[in-house]
């Protein structure tokens, strides 16, 4: 199981340009649909009547961080990304894919921007997909030091979530009533199949002080999120059967349902042992996938960042299914100006991002205006989508 990711709500297609402000404008407007990131949770597609004043919400409040996803070349990717999910029957899960392939801080920044700070975006409401397990359903006894060293999630039910390659997750337990996991997960590199980006995160969990079965991770700064588990089954050193649900400022109500074991493959003969537990909140370890826990090394660092610019590139030049050729000539040419400004600004890293916000914010200034003047025609544009639909 890894942290979510939020996809964004319906992707409008881009409209022609009559002004390269104009065509920066309209631009982070269809930016707000990026909304992917490595910490969020997805809601379903937000309603098309919302998307106007989202549109405008964004712009008013949160035009900076709009402007760095824009001319961010991963961000952009994640927007191009997203525009080939609409209408597909996986659409959520497609744009899901999208938010793993396609994350960075600038991503991050902008979500939280909308989500979080400024409420662009309105949380989807709990829809009781994933109910609070009975007492009954949970293990009579559990200490969290049970679930101390490396551990493999061999087995996931959600495969938004739980179906990860080389999920190794190890825990500590600096007191008896915490359980503190270092987690990792793999996403198949965008560039190649065989190649993988590695996420990492920390999660720190308390223990119910009345049922051992509970683990509650709160308290977390970015969206708010928070999971609980619920331990279903456990057998000391062999299997912990945990089923989760969690809310952020995006969602309330996601879930999952995963299996934690020694051995980095299932072992089948616990198969029973997990349909016997899955049955008392409504699930069956046949509708489980097994995970890849292979775990072969990966590459740097700098190979993966490198590699997703690659990618970056290729799409805006050759295109992503569906997006309109004018689009995809404009991110060319942002893309291709991002690299130049990198050239000329030098090997320095620091000076690099003081240099690139600096111009941003000047470009920024100058889509205001734009906006300003235009912003009937935004609206207009919005409006027309709705009809459309």
């Amino acid at each position: 199981m890894r942290l979510p990711t939020l996809p964004g709500w319906d992707a409008p297609a881009f409209p022609a340009a009559s002004s390269s402000a104009s065509s920066a404008a309209r631009s982070m407007l269809a930016a707000l649909l990026v909304l992917g990131s490595s910490v969020v949770t997805p809601p379903a597609a937000i309603a098309k009547t919302d998307g106007a004043a989202i549109g405008k919400c964004l712009l008013k409040n949160c035009q900076i961080p709009l402007a760095k996803c824009v001319a961010n070349p991963v961000c952009a990717a994640n927007l191009l990304c997203i525009q080939t999910c609409t209408g597909r029957a996986d659409e959520g899960d497609c744009q899901i894919r999208c938010g793993d392939a396609f994350s960075n801080d600038v991503v991050g920044d902008f979500t939280k921007c909308a989500v979080t700070d400024k409420k662009c975006v309105p949380q989807r409401a709990d829809d009781g997909s994933w109910p609070v397990p009975s007492k009954e359903a949970l293990v009579a006894s559990f200490s969290p030091d049970m679930l101390t060293g490396p551990w493999y999630i061999s087995a996931g039910y959600n495969k938004a979530f739980d179906t990860f390659d080389c999920q190794l997750h190890k825990f500590e337990s600096p007191a008896d009533n915490k359980l503190v996991g270092n987690l990792q997960w793999r996403i198949k590199d965008p560039v190649a199949g065989t190649n993988f980006v590695t996420r990492y995160t920390v999660q720190e969990f308390v223990q119910d002080k009345e049922s051992p079965g509970i683990l509650y991770n709160h308290d977390n700064e970015f969206l708010h999120y928070q999971d609980d588990w619920y331990v279903l089954a456990a057998k000391p050193e062999e299997y912990v059967l945990v089923y989760y649900r969690g809310e952020n400022d995006a969602w309330v109500g996601y879930g999952g349902a995963v299996v934690y074991t020694r051995d980095p493959v299932f072992p089948k003969k616990y198969a029973k042992d997990m349909d016997v537990a899955l049955q008392k909140v409504g699930l069956k370890f046949a509708d489980f996938t097994l995970t890849d826990n292979s775990c072969r090394a990966a590459e740097s660092k700098i190979e993966e960042a490198a590699a997703d610019l690659v990618y970056v590139e290729s799409k805006v030049a050759g295109g992503i299914q569906s997006v309109e050729s004018g689009a995809l000539n404009e991110l060319t040419k942002d893309v291709k100006l991002l690299e130049a400004e990198i050239e000329m600004i030098g090997s320095t890293v620091g000076t690099e991002l003081v240099v690139l916000e600096k111009e941003i914010e000047k470009d920024v200034v100058a889509i205001e205006g734009e906006v300003l003047k235009d912003e009937r025609a935004v609206v207009d544009f919005f409006g027309g989508l709705l009809k459309k639909k």
